[in-house]
């Protein structure tokens, strides 16, 4: 009795959970953290030097070809940030807080509202507008700063 009824309820939640996303249940494997951990870091390095090309040269030049690829790395970025946060792959050997797995709503609504303001720089670039670019681009700054203040170690 008790098996069928896990068979007729328990085994289509599993199957649900599985295919809803509910990343909090979905353990990783070691290699598939690791993989998330070195990801993760390498695209906070090309997102800080985006962000120091985009204030020290491309700004300056009003080069907005440019100041548009790097916008696009960054809205590229914001969309993948979430999934190179798997569930388990906190480490001491990060600077990400707890608070990214337990607030995961939170950090994904970080992660979007860093997609808005990137897209929103992209837009500016287009538009051949350099006030709107300064205000865009401290848009994402203050994004990133947002994020950081909450779920990043100091």
């Amino acid at each position: 009795m008790i098996k069928r009824l896990f068979i007729l309820i328990g085994i289509p939640v599993l199957v649900g959970l599985t295919f809803s996303g509910f990343e909090p249940l979905m353990a990783q494997s070691d290699e598939a953290i690791r993989a998330a951990q070195e990801e993760r870091k390498q695209r906070f390095k090309a997102s800080s030097a985006s962000m120091k090309a985009l204030y020290r040269e491309y700004l300056p030049a009003e080069d907005y070809q440019a100041i548009k690829a790097e916008a696009t790395v960054l809205v590229k970025w914001a969309i993948d940030m979430p999934e190179a946060f798997p569930f388990g792959s906190d480490s001491n050997n990060d600077e990400a807080k707890p608070e990214i797995w337990t607030d995961f709503e939170g950090f994904k609504s970080a992660a979007k509202a860093f997609e808005t303001a990137s897209l929103d720089l992209q837009k500016a670039a287009e538009q051949n507008d350099i006030s709107l670019v300064k205000t865009a681009l401290g848009s994402v700054g203050a994004s990133c700063k947002a994020c950081h203040q909450k779920y990043r170690k100091k």
